[in-house]
Order: structure tokens, then C-alpha cells, then sequence
């Protein structure tokens, strides 16, 4: 292959077009690719300027290699079909739309230095407005949301304005050592000749996943789309039906990423520790596993692991067999591109079988729990459920089973497993349990409800944590918090509770009045050691009303879920103050449904009295919890 390398200013590519084929990843780059590019021209700049005898700077800041090859193409501007003849950018299409992002900024002093001739032209085969979003410079003013690719352009652009906002005085020295014809930008152009192509039966695409070595390295997504959408290796008399079915898949995998890129779907299958740049990589690996199991495509060792970039070479492998069967059939009457539509086809139904999930209202809630409750097991999880080929309320009563084996308490012992109580589980050594037990009651009552509106936020779960054990009624911690102004905060809201609590017991009256003007003084002159006296005292006065016994605080009776923001904010407070706490939600944090409930007595026989976590509250509350518990375990 004969191919043409050599450094070039970027001002010599002022007036290029750049064609984008859709085979390559769309741009995004952000901000800390973006700050940097910034800071490392500022850098040269800095030193270009303080040059002496002793201080040699090279005369081009040199960025990573852009791969090229000539083209020929068709593009619509304003409604008007051009033709163009300029660039196929095979690889560096980050950093060179990047480039064009920065001269667009700096284009209001640009008429004092080149009199605002065209930067450059970039057209994306994928977006057929592009020209228009381009030469409009819509990405100025606001984000586009249009398309992945405008978004992340129009943030780039936010990105770059926010970094010259504090350097104003720089713009014009900036501007000139990107374009000036000795100490500027340059880049290594590496220019691949057509017919060398052509001899090697190469493609574009081998040439962009050979030569890939930029900032942001190739996904296994990225490279299953170029596998995926190449045209060039097909006949041209099948150029024009190809070139259109192709575009309908780059169409389709524009909307399954989009739809994966909504927090609330990815979240409701994966956790916060898995979250690639392309979401369609999830359906790839599953796919690729279970062709890999099936027809043994690629070998690795299960104690090395899975090699680089797996999931694509599987893909590679499976894409190669299914022409293989193409081309073995005589005389067939498929189209050329039915390898890459079966492919297809297999993507789309994987697809469709998690978008039903997330769209069941029952499904989504049972599915969710299993993957919120896996301990990052969510991808063996999900294969299995999608291996099940069941009607959809037998899929669903199995799904239910599964959460019955999943919180079954089990206690082992040394030659045998026992099955604990709900009863038996202890705050601080059985969490794990605890929280699957309080998450699917809220999971329950939000599936018993049957409302589309009424779905629990599996993504708001997993990323505010909403796993925090609370204490209905307070535990008496063995060390207390003494920083004044959360203490004054805890004094102030509970002299108002014991103002408003009542006892026929004629002691405890006396220790109610008693504790009301102690804390009074001692909100006039705080104290440390006498708010742990204090502290101590009131809540072994509320104990005693609630006849809670210390055997009791840590469990099941007394226990909710929240997130770990609001677990801080209730400061082991009483009862009736937690619940205005909870109303005021100062975080702004999802409640769960059933925290709520607990709170208001929602399960409570007769709830007359709401100052405290009374023992008849506290069995009402146990029997709702068994109840549930029971109806999945009785399941399995």
C-alpha cells in the first residue's frame, strides 16, 4: 500500500470538505478531551511567545494523525442537491470537528485575520442536515437535542466558550497559532490512495480499524458499526438497494441508542458501575455470549478472561460464517445484504424483548427488583429471563418465583442450611436481607396499584442509594453527634414534640415538663455533655410511652427504607418529626412509597395517636411485611 504521510497546517485544509461515512463512531468528544486540546495549545502558544536563544519550540504543535482518503459525493444544502469532491475521513473526525468547533467560537475576530473565509465543511452521511447545522452554526446557542451527534456538538461548543469566558485578552494570539503559517496547529495527514485500496482488497473500514489511535479508543460498539455498515464491499449494481437498507439500520440503531441513553431504561437493567459511551454495547454482549456458547467462535481462557474487543470479534466471526452460508447457496434469490439483515434482525429482537420489560408494568417491576437485588449479576440474570420462552403471565409467575428464592432467609449452618424468621433479622448484621425485604414491599404496592404512572425509579435507586435502613422509632446510638447547630436543630424540633405529647402516667408527666425546661436552658447555653444527657433521657421517655423493647429497635417492626441524604437529614429523630421531615424533603429525594405509609400509619389498625411508634403500630406494620414475604416465597 503506497499512502501518503506528511505534516500539513490546519490552515491548509481552510476550504476542504470532509465527507463522515456512517460507518464511523458520532462525535463525542466532552469536556475533559475538549479542556485538554485547549490547555495543550494555550501551552504552546505560552512558549512560542517566550522565545529566546535558549529556548528552541518547534514550529508546529502537532496533533494526532487524521486518515483520509479522496471522495466524490452527493450532499443537500438548502434543499439542493451538490456535488462535492474533497475527503472520506477514515479516522480523526473527533479531533478535527473539535477544531472547527474552537475557529467557529473565535469566529467573531476571525474577519481581522482572514476575513472569515470557510473553515472547513464537515457533512455526516447520517445526517442529512447537517450542512445546515453546520453553516447556521445552530450549535451556538442552544443544545440540539435533534440527534446524539448535534447534542454533543452544541455541548462542545458550550464547553469551549466556558474555557475562553475567564481568558478574553488570549482570543486573537489564539486564533493566529492555530492558523498561522510557522508555529501553529498542524496535524499528520495520512492520505491512502484509492487504487491501493483496491490492489489489497481493502476497504475504508479495515483502514479505520487498523489505524484508530486517537484520544477516545474504538468501542466493541463502534467497531460492530463499521462491521455492520461498510458499503463499499458490495457490487456496484447492488450499490443503490444496499446504500438504502443500510441507512435504515443506521436509522434503527440511532433509536435503540437513544432510547438506551434514557437514564430511567438503562438503569432499570444495569448498574450505576456499567454506563459505556454507546448503550447498544449491552445488547451486543449478550448476543455475542450466546453465540459464542452456541458455535464456539472465539476460544480465550476463562482465567485470562474474554480478549479485547470480544464482543466485535465475535461479531466479525459470526458475520463471516453467515456469508459463508450465502455464498454456499445456488442460484438464491436473497439480496447480497442478507447476512447483515439476519445480524440485524437478531440485534432488534434482543432488543424488543428488554423495551417490552421496561414497558410491562408488572414485568418492569419484578424484572427491576431481580436486577436492582443482583449484586452486579444483572447480565446472567437478564440471558436467563430472555431464554425463557413462556406465555407473559407464565414468564411473569416465574420471574416471582425467583424473587422468592432471591429473599428466602436462610441461616447456615455447619452441615446444613436453616431457614430463618423475618423476625430474626437484625439491623447491622442481616442488611443485605433487610433492604430486599423493604424494597419489594415497595415494589409490591406500586405493582398492586397498576397505575403506568405509579413505576418505581429503579435509575434514581441505584443513583441516589436509596439503601439506608431507617429507624422508625430512634435507636439510642453508642456515640451521639454533639456539633451545636444540628444539636440545637434536634432540641428545637422536640421540646415542640413533647409539648404536644400527653401520658396518664403522673412520673412520666413530670419527666415530660422536666425535659421541656431543661432543654429550653440548654438552647440558651448549649452544652455538649448535657445534650447527651439530655438526648439519652428523651429517648428512654419515648421508649417507655412506645413500650418498644431494646429487642425490638433493630428489626423488621422498626425499620424503613430511605436514601442515605434523607437517612441523615431524620438526625434520630422522634416519630412525629421524622414524618415532617419527610414531608418537607429538603433533598428533594424520591421517598419510597412504603416509607411514606409508614409514617402516616397507613397500616395501622387505629392510628390515633401519631406522636410515636406505638406496639400496636409496630404489629400492624410486621403482619403487611409477612404477608408480602409469604406470597412470593409460598411461589417457589
Amino acid at each position: 500500500m503506497e499512502d501518503k504521510l506528511r505534516i500539513r497546517p490546519l490552515s491548509e485544509l481552510i476550504g476542504y470538505h470532509f465527507f463522515i461515512p456512517r460507518y464511523q463512531r458520532g462525535y463525542r468528544w466532552g469536556k475533559q478531551e475538549i479542556t485538554d486540546l485547549l490547555n495543550d495549545i494555550l501551552q504552546y502558544h505560552n512558549r512560542v511567545s517566550s522565545i529566546n536563544k535558549d529556548n528552541k519550540v518547534s514550529k508546529f504543535y502537532c496533533l494526532q494523525p487524521i486518515v483520509v482518503k479522496s471522495k466524490e459525493w452527493e450532499s443537500i444544502d438548502n434543499g439542493v442537491v451538490k456535488r462535492k469532491t474533497g475527503w472520506e475521513l477514515i479516522d480523526g473526525q473527533q479531533r478535527l470537528t473539535t477544531l472547527f468547533i474552537i475557529l467557529s467560537y473565535l469566529e467573531d475576530i476571525r474577519q481581522f485575520y482572514d476575513g472569515n473565509k470557510e473553515i472547513y465543511s464537515i457533512d455526516f452521511e447520517t445526517r442529512e442536515d447537517c450542512i445546515d447545522f453546520f453553516n447556521n452554526r445552530k450549535f451556538v446557542d442552544n443544545i440540539d437535542e435533534s440527534n446524539v451527534d448535534f447534542y454533543h456538538i452544541s455541548k462542545a461548543y458550550s464547553y469551549v466558550a466556558e474555557w475562553f469566558k475567564d481568558k478574553p485578552t488570549i482570543r486573537l494570539d489564539f486564533l493566529k497559532r492555530i492558523l498561522d503559517k510557522e508555529y501553529n496547529v498542524s496535524i499528520i495527514w495520512y492520505e491512502a490512495e484509492d487504487n491501493s485500496i483496491d490492489d489489497n482488497n481493502d476497504s475504508s473500514i479495515d483502514l479505520f480499524t487498523r489505524l484508530n489511535d486517537g484520544k477516545i479508543p474504538l468501542t466493541d460498539a463502534e467497531l460492530i458499526k463499521a462491521l455492520l455498515l461498510q458499503n463499499d464491499c458490495y457490487p456496484d449494481d447492488e450499490n443503490r438497494y444496499t446504500t438504502q437498507r443500510l441507512f435504515e439500520i443506521a436509522s434503527e440503531w440511532d433509536a435503540i441508542e437513544a432510547n438506551l441513553q434514557d437514564d430511567k431504561f438503562w438503569y432499570f437493567l444495569n448498574e450505576t458501575s456499567y454506563s459505556p459511551s454507546s448503550k447498544i454495547e449491552f445488547i451486543f454482549k449478550i448476543l455475542a455470549d450466546e453465540w459464542n456458547v452456541d458455535m464456539s467462535l472465539i476460544s480465550y481462557d476463562e482465567i485470562d478472561g474474554k480478549p479485547k474487543n470480544y464482543e466485535y470479534l465475535v461479531f466479525d466471526r459470526y458475520l463471516n460464517k453467515k456469508r459463508d452460508e450465502y455464498d454456499k447457496i445456488i442460484d438464491s434469490n436473497e439480496e447480497i445484504i442478507k447476512p447483515i439483515n439476519d445480524i440485524w434482525k437478531e440485534v432488534k429482537e434482543k432488543y424488543n424483548i428488554v423495551f417490552e420489560w421496561y414497558n410491562n408494568h408488572a414485568q418492569y417491576h419484578y424484572i427491576g427488583y431481580l436486577l436492582a437485588m443482583s449484586s452486579g449479576n444483572n447480565e446472567s440474570i437478564i440471558k436467563k429471563l430472555i431464554s425463557r420462552k413462556l406465555s407473559k403471565t407464565a414468564f411473569i409467575h416465574s420471574v416471582k418465583k425467583d424473587i422468592g428464592e432471591l429473599i428466602e432467609i436462610k441461616k447456615k449452618k455447619k452441615n446444613s442450611i436453616e431457614i430463618k424468621s423475618l423476625s430474626e433479622l437484625t439491623y447491622g448484621k442481616d442488611n443485605k436481607e433487610l433492604i430486599r425485604i423493604l424494597l419489594l414491599l415497595n415494589i409490591d404496592v406500586l405493582v398492586k396499584q397498576n397505575k403506568e404512572n405509579s413505576r418505581f425509579p429503579f435509575h434514581l435507586f441505584k443513583i441516589d442509594k436509596i439503601t439506608s435502613l431507617e429507624h422508625i422509632h430512634p435507636q439510642n446510638p453508642e456515640s451521639i453527634d454533639t456539633e451545636e447547630s444540628r444539636c440545637i436543630t434536634w432540641l428545637k424540633s422536640h421540646t415542640v414534640s413533647l409539648r404536644h405529647l400527653t401520658s396518664n402516667n403522673p412520673d412520666q408527666k413530670i419527666k415530660i415538663e422536666n425535659l421541656i425546661f431543661t432543654i429550653d436552658e440548654l438552647i440558651k447555653h448549649f452544652d455538649p455533655k448535657t445534650f447527651k444527657i439530655v438526648y439519652s433521657d428523651v429517648i428512654e421517655l419515648y421508649s417507655e410511652i412506645s413500650d418498644i423493647k431494646d429487642s425490638e429497635v433493630d428489626t423488621l417492626y422498626n425499620l424503613a427504607l430511605v436514601d442515605k441524604d434523607t437517612n441523615s437529614s431524620l438526625n434520630n429523630s422522634f416519630f412525629d418529626i421524622k414524618r415532617e421531615i419527610l414531608k418537607q424533603n429538603k433533598f428533594g429525594r424520591y421517598i419510597p412509597i412504603f416509607t411514606q405509609r409508614v409514617f402516616s400509619k397507613y397500616y395501622s389498625q387505629s392510628p390515633n395517636e401519631m406522636i410515636f411508634w406505638s406496639n400496636e403500630d409496630r404489629k400492624s406494620y410486621f403482619t403487611k411485611i409477612e404477608n408480602v414475604y409469604k406470597q412470593f416465597i409460598e411461589l417457589k
